[in-house]
């Protein structure tokens, strides 16, 4: 009797064990997508990927007519995301976090005829819920509003938004009066040209990334930086070294500057270049506390098409790379968040490196990390493993015979 009994233990403790095994590997390879930190919306077109400087949340944009349109977010560093809403209603071409208040969101969308056109919004809670701009941007003598293509707030002046358009400039808005007052950035130096980015370093300095070039207004009038061997199609300046800029281009890798983009010394070493094919680097970021830390997204030229390459980190300012991943498609915003690097294109946003998300435990098995924030699919596998290894433990051998099969 005694040995029945051992053996009937040892039999369950090994169903359990066995459940348990194959329940967790269900979920791992339930969850496992390559690094990618929206996995339930992989294929989603996501246009505009933002961080919150005060809590670090990230932000994404999902435009289209995907089911997934909408404000998304996530608190630990893109572990798992949450809908917060479907936002203006507007595809949005920018979105923006206030440096000191990170329930403020702002956003930008496309133009349109002055009677009819809101393309600047503001949310309080957010994300949550949206609301226009007291003021619009102007008209030009056509009676159209152009496009906003991209925001920026300034950490030192967390009152102050910038707004880039489609042909119409650069805009600085008072946001502490609700939008209700605007000027037009270096007069008309600027007016016509497609801004495509702008930067604020530690100096309050404006750098816009036009069609036209690279300026930089400190006040005045708007100065073309002109040492640039090719027109910079990226740009990100270090957020702790005001003079530290780092810039892509279309078929040359990178560049660097150390004196604020007066001269300019090429970082493209270890970047796979190939000869006779056009190296583009589409997106870059440089980390909050290192300027030395810098992740670079890089696409293939194929004649007019742009075809995905690599994204790679340097911890020395560019003099040696190490490639974090490839990707399929065109990266088109690069983030530093919780030490990882994410990267948004138009089929999701994806996660490089080790990310440091605070107030989560660390494991002893690195493997089972992910489980920590399990996404649906995950959790009704484990609940389901939890159960099963349950009633193999305690429940009677010969019901678990008769009812599950193993």
């Amino acid at each position: 009797m005694n040995r029945k009994r051992v053996l009937n233990w040892l039999i369950r403790i090994g169903l359990f064990a066995v459940i348990l095994t194959i329940g967790t590997a269900a979920a791992l390879v339930a969850g496992e997508t390559q690094g990618m930190a929206m996995a339930d919306l992989s294929d989603a077109p996501v246009q505009v990927l933002t961080s919150s400087a005060q809590d670090h949340a990230l932000y994404a944009s999902v435009n289209g007519d995907s089911p997934a349109a909408g404000i998304y977010r996530s608190d630990d560093n893109g572990f798992t995301w949450q809908a917060v809403s479907a936002g203006p209603g507007v595809p949005l071409n920018a979105l923006a976090v206030h440096p000191t208040q990170n329930q403020v969101l702002f956003a930008g969308s496309d133009g349109g005829p002055v009677v009819s056109t809101s393309n600047l919004w503001r949310s309080d809670d957010g994300g949550q819920t949206w609301r226009r701009f007291y003021l619009s941007l102007p008209a030009n003598p056509d009676g159209l509003i152009p496009a906003v293509t991209t925001l920026a707030t300034d950490p030192h002046q967390p009152e102050v938004l910038y707004v880039g358009t489609a042909g119409q400039g650069v805009y600085r808005f008072d946001v502490g009066a609700d939008g209700q007052g605007y000027t037009l950035v270096g007069d008309v130096s600027l007016y016509n040209a497609q801004v495509k980015g702008l930067v604020i370093d530690p100096n309050s300095r404006v750098y816009a990334l036009t069609n036209e070039g690279l300026f930089v207004n400190t006040g005045g009038d708007w100065d073309k930086l002109e040492a640039l061997p090719e027109v910079a199609v990226s740009l990100a300046v270090a957020p702790s070294d005001a003079q530290i800029l780092y810039a892509g281009t279309p078929s040359s890798g990178v560049y660097r500057s150390t004196d604020g983009g007066q001269s300019w010394e090429s970082m493209s070493a270890g970047l796979d270049m190939a000869p006779g094919v056009a190296l583009r680097v589409t997106a870059l970021t440089v980390a909050d506390e290192n300027p030395e830390q810098v992740a670079v997204a890089t696409a293939y030229g194929l004649g007019s098409q742009l075809a995905g390459g690599s994204i790679y980190q340097s911890l020395d300012g560019g003099a040696a790379w190490t490639k974090l991943g490839d990707t399929q498609e065109v990266v088109e915003k690069l983030s530093f968040n919780g030490g990882a690097v994410y990267a948004a294109t138009g089929k999701g946003v994806t996660r490089y490196g080790q990310s440091s998300v605070e107030n989560q435990p660390v494991i002893a098995v690195p493997e089972l990390q992910p489980l920590l924030n399990p996404n649906g699919l995950q959790l009704a596998i484990l609940l389901l493993t939890v159960v099963m290894a349950g009633l193999a433990l305690v429940g009677r051998v010969e019901w678990l015979r008769r009812h599950v099969s193993i």
